[in-house]
């Protein structure tokens, strides 16, 4: 065995690193050796991803976040003023709320405590037995004052009256008062006289007739507001009576000169030094029978605060808090404090957070209905769903910028209502541009839905937005649907906007009937629904230029910029390969009458027909519809040269494509138009070149590499690719040969398989056939039928096969 043996690299051989290793490999294998997979939660979590797709919905809700965010961050409420300042501007609620004005409840509190009245207590039975104990006392201690013997000489008298008062407080617990030494000496001088005991019982008598007050300092702070009296009564089982009454009409205790003598029985006789004791004693044994209740009083004041109700400040979206050159009052602060809080950054997050997960579930519930009802008509591509989440984020800001200003001018400078504006908003701008992005209708419309889902919780679950967006937005996709040039999105802005206009009419109509008048209301917001579809036309034709370029989407808008035939490819194919131009000018011709006739995209098929050969101008001389007469390349070179050059300009249309921008469904064009059709010409050629003995041709290497048409207008390039051709080859083209062309093509076509991954039908096959003559007869004028010419069409099949492989 012999010996391999590793040679020594050269100076211009490459050097390769023998011990290299993919770092990709190394970190599946050290995820292999943990074992996650292996373990409970790591099979749990795969279940889940499986069957719920986590991952995908996490970003879905991250989406949604974003997107609520956005929807519900607001500009900030910028205002700092300070009570007595002068508001420079108008100021108006960026929201709805309603709050609890501390400011007017507490004064209203204050108000209601002060509303009732002071409680006293009345005891009309108090001075039932008030002149008893002045008889019992005085009699008592006039016999003591008897039993005495008094000295004439006046220094001996008062030493003996000094003695007597050991005697006052017996006579202080018989009158149950307290008496001063004063008095009491005086009352022992004048030894205890019946006449001082009369006149002092008759003012009692006197003053007790009345009711007698006292009330603390402060409590009354008018003497014109009732007071209230709680009649107290034993007898009456603990039940009292409460009567009003006034305290100018009772006698204040602490005031003396509510108390005189001068009315009472005996005042006469008294002298003036016992007028004055006399009414000193009086008054000490003299109390009040209305006595202040403080804890009744607290007590109902208490509760009649706590009956005050808060009062309530409901404030509107973009109604006035202050107007300008105003001063700006202590409940403005407050009003603009409680916009701040109510606006602070974990409102708004936790609003988005529920919005978010209201928006994830609605994507879900449609992703699940298209699943399980529209599997195998909807395709839904991962470019479509970032396409449409960008769409909807940038809607949502344009309006909410557009509403912003609305409010900020018209309706700050003009009064006008914030409700006007939310119908002129270009909300249906979005299901606009996706109407033009996505094929798939039954996608486009749930995406209408979703997209009123999200305006109508934007504008506080307005229910006539909701319709006029969802109604709107379908009749935006119709108009936008195979536009065929730039005045059709215009005119579906138009068509748009007067729907609109019905349903706005209609919905205001029904929401505000009953009220007078509301012919202002129903033909403002009318108005304002056109204008919205309008003004959605204008956003269309902004965006979806950046929208096509993001995405690489090619558009109706796109494709009407390509059919244009100054586009740099097609002047540089009118120069390099002019018969190649010719004849993607005649296909475009024959897929465009096609398309209409099946109801394919007409505009596609055509600008896919221009496009499809761009990849021979390269090798232009190498193709039958280039080259002079009487020279052709292909017989100095072999039959695999030839099949190489000819499979190549679809490899080289597509780099083109590329290259150039033309976008997914050209490029697919350039790719299908020749499916893995057979190139019969030369792979019989190689079959005559052949020895049979040791060359074997395998008919695969004489096909295009693919793939087939895969959708109708790549079929409809193919087959008119062929029969162009093939009507170009013939000599005499009499409209017998050339049905004859388009049947032999299409049915072959058929035959072949090159027609099994697209969606036509046999009738769609039938209207092709029928068009394609149509357009064939029209473009190569109809001459006489010779009489040779039955003998000639065998011999114009055998031409139309070499064709078809060119």
């Amino acid at each position: 065995m012999a010996k391999v043996t590793k040679s020594k690299p050269g100076k211009n051989t490459p050097r390769l690193r023998s011990k290299y290793r993919d770092h990709s490999q190394r970190f599946r294998e050290w995820v292999d050796e943990l074992g996650f997979e292996q373990t409970f939660l790591g099979r749990l979590t795969l279940n889940l991803e499986k069957r719920f797709y986590i991952r995908k919905s996490g970003l879905l809700f991250l989406y949604c976040l974003l997107l609520a965010f956005f929807m519900f961050a607001d500009f900030d409420f910028q205002q700092t003023a300070e009570v007595g300042q002068i508001a420079r501007t108008d100021f108006k609620s960026p929201i709805t709320f309603t709050m609890v004005d501390e400011v007017s409840t507490a004064k209203k509190r204050v108000d209601s405590e002060q509303s009732v009245p002071p409680i006293f207590d009345f005891d009309p039975n108090a001075f039932r037995d008030i002149t008893g104990p002045v008889y019992i006392a005085f009699r008592e201690l006039r016999s003591e004052v008897r039993k005495i013997s008094w000295p004439t000489n006046e220094i001996q008298k008062e030493e003996k009256i000094k003695d007597f008062l050991t005697n006052k407080p017996r006579f202080e617990e018989l009158l149950g008062r307290k008496v001063t030494n004063r008095i009491f000496e005086w009352l022992v001088e004048r030894k205890f006289s019946v006449t001082i005991e009369n006149a002092v019982k008759n003012a009692l008598e006197e003053w007790t007739s009345y009711k007698i007050i006292d009330a603390p300092v402060n409590i009354i702070q008018d003497d014109t507001k009732p007071i209230l009296l709680k009649v107290v009564d034993k007898k009456a089982d603990d039940q009292s009576t409460e009567i009003q009454g006034f305290y100018q009409d009772m006698k204040d205790i602490n005031n003396e000169d509510h108390f005189s003598l001068k009315d009472i029985r005996g005042y006469n006789r008294l002298n003036q030094r016992d007028r004055r004791n006399t009414r000193v004693l009086a008054k000490s044994i003299l109390f009040a029978n209305v006595t202040y209740n403080k804890s009744e009083t607290a007590e109902r004041r208490e509760r009649a605060r706590e009956e005050v109700l808060p009062v309530q400040i409901s404030i509107k979206k973009n109604q006035s808090i202050v107007t300008r050159g105003s001063v700006i009052q202590p409940i403005h602060v407050t009003i603009f404090n409680e916009i701040k809080k109510r606006k602070s950054v974990r409102r708004v997050d936790f609003i988005s957070l529920v919005a978010a997960l209201f928006f994830a579930s609605a994507i879900l519930v449609f992703f699940s209905y298209t699943r399980r009802f529209t599997l195998n008509r909807i395709r839904v591509r991962e470019k479509d769903l970032l396409a449409m989440g960008a769409v909807v984020l940038s809607v949502v800001i344009i309006t909410k910028f557009f509403l912003f200003m609305m409010e900020s001018t018209f309706v700050s400078k003009f009064g006008l209502s914030p409700t006007v504006f939310i119908y002129a908003a270009p909300v249906a701008a979005a299901p606009m541009i996706v109407g033009m992005l996505v094929v798939s209708g039954e996608l486009v419309w749930l995406f209408t839905v979703f997209v009123s889902i999200v305006f109508t919780v934007m504008v506080d679950m307005n229910f006539s937005m909701f319709a006029m967006s969802c109604i709107g937005g379908v009749a935006a996709i119709r108009g936008v649907h195979n536009c065929e040039k730039r005045n059709d999105i215009y005119r579906a802005g138009l068509r748009t906007g007067l729907v609109n206009l019905f349903v706005v009419l209609l919905i205001t109509s029904l929401t505000k009937v009953g009220s007078v008048p509301i012919y202002e209301e129903v033909l403002a917001n009318s108005v304002a629904g056109f204008v919205g579809g309008i003004l959605s036309s204008f956003v269309v034709m902004a965006m979806i230029p950046l929208v096509e370029s993001i995405f690489n989407y090619t558009t109706d808008l796109k494709l009407l910029e390509l059919s244009n035939l100054s586009h740099p490819l097609m002047q540089e194919m009118v120069v390099k390969a002019p018969g190649t131009y010719h004849h993607s000018l005649v296909v475009g011709s024959m897929c465009e009458a096609a398309a209409k006739e099946i109801g394919a995209n007409a505009l596609l098929a055509k600008v896919m027909a221009y496009y499809h050969d761009i990849g021979k101008m390269d090798h232009a001389q190498y193709f039958i519809e280039n080259q002079r007469p009487g020279f052709n390349p292909h017989d100095h070179i072999s039959p695999y040269m030839s099949k190489t050059i000819l499979v190549a300009h679809v490899k080289d249309g597509a780099e083109l494509g590329m290259k150039h921008k033309l976008g997914k469904p050209i490029i697919d064009g350039i790719l299908q138009h020749h499916g893995t059709t057979l190139i019969s010409y030369f792979y019989n050629k190689a079959l005559e070149e052949s020895d049979s003995d040791h060359d074997y041709v395998e008919e695969s290497d004489f096909r295009y590499p693919g793939p087939k048409p895969q959708f109708k207008e790549a079929a409809l390039v193919m087959l008119a690719d062929s029969i162009e051709a093939a009507a170009r080859s013939l000599d005499d083209p009499t409209p017998a040969r050339l049905q004859n062309i388009v049947q032999s093509i299409i049915q072959g076509k058929f035959l072949d398989g090159q027609l099994s991954d697209c969606n036509l039908t046999l009738q769609d096959l039938s209207i092709i056939e029928e068009s394609y003559e149509h357009v064939i007869l029209a473009m190569y004028h109809q001459r006489i039928e010779y009489p040779g010419a039955k003998k000639d069409m065998a011999k114009d099949g055998q031409k139309i096969k070499s064709i078809k492989s060119h």
